[in-house]
């Protein structure tokens, strides 16, 4: 079973950047957005001439992709999937001219079909997959804040798409003014947020926006008593 990381945030809030630490010869990177990747030299890096880059929306494709890696690809380790806002919204539009409650059905069946095939045995164990998320805040009727996954359609609000993931990680940017700012996870909580992560995987509740060093302290986590025995 792959590792499922969801890397929640609003719009220039570090999200895509955060995997330019990832190793682009182990990596392959979906851009649902389509759109140009915030770091540089991000051409050099990804493109369908080094095999490792796709340009894809439709959930099914998406799904063709993962499961043709591990033996077609079978070094790439690492996935992204950016943003899974864009699948949710290009299967809504490719649905539009269908009436009443079909058109979201359809889309909540197919996001879990493609993140239940992310958490199935069909991908090798070593493999993570990072999902990202557009952010969703505000306040309930009582007044409570919230933070959550930005979803399309009620059913999938009650599907809980981070009920999907051991690791949910939020994006949190500090200002220093005129001297830029600083970018970070949450890893947990912050009483609004739906962040989590294991017991005891990340020492800090702020750690760099960084996906290679997630996937470090994940495999860290997962294969400490292995690792202390050797």
């Amino acid at each position: 079973m792959a590792e499922l990381v969801l890397v929640v945030g609003k719009s220039g809030s570090g999200k895509s950047t955060s995997g330019k630490n990832l190793d682009p010869k182990k990596t392959y990177w979906i851009n649902v957005d389509r759109k140009p990747l915030p770091f540089k030299g991000w051409k050099a890096r990804y493109s369908a001439d080094n095999k490792n880059y796709t340009k894809v929306s439709d959930i099914s494709t998406i799904t063709n992709v993962l499961q043709a890696l591990p033996k077609k690809l079978p070094h790439i380790n690492t996935v992204v999937i950016d943003t899974i806002n864009r699948v949710m919204t290009d299967r809504v539009m490719k649905d539009r001219n269908i009436k009443g409650f079909d058109k979201w059905s359809n889309l909540a069946g197919g996001i879990y079909d493609l993140l239940s095939f992310v958490n199935s045995d069909s991908l090798p164990e070593d493999m993570t997959v990072f999902l990202l998320c557009h952010s969703e805040e505000g306040y309930t009727d009582t007044g409570v804040q919230y933070k959550k996954v930005t979803t399309s359609g009620k059913q999938l609000d009650k599907i809980c798409i981070e009920s999907m993931s051991t690791v949910v990680l939020y994006t949190k940017v500090e200002s220093k003014g005129e001297d830029g700012s600083n970018y970070y996870f949450e890893t947990q909580s912050d009483g609004a947020s739906t962040a989590k992560s294991p017991d005891g995987m990340f020492e800090e509740f702020l750690i760099p926006n960084d996906m290679q060093l997630v996937k470090e302290a994940i495999h860290v986590y997962n294969h400490e008593e292995e690792l202390q025995e050797v």
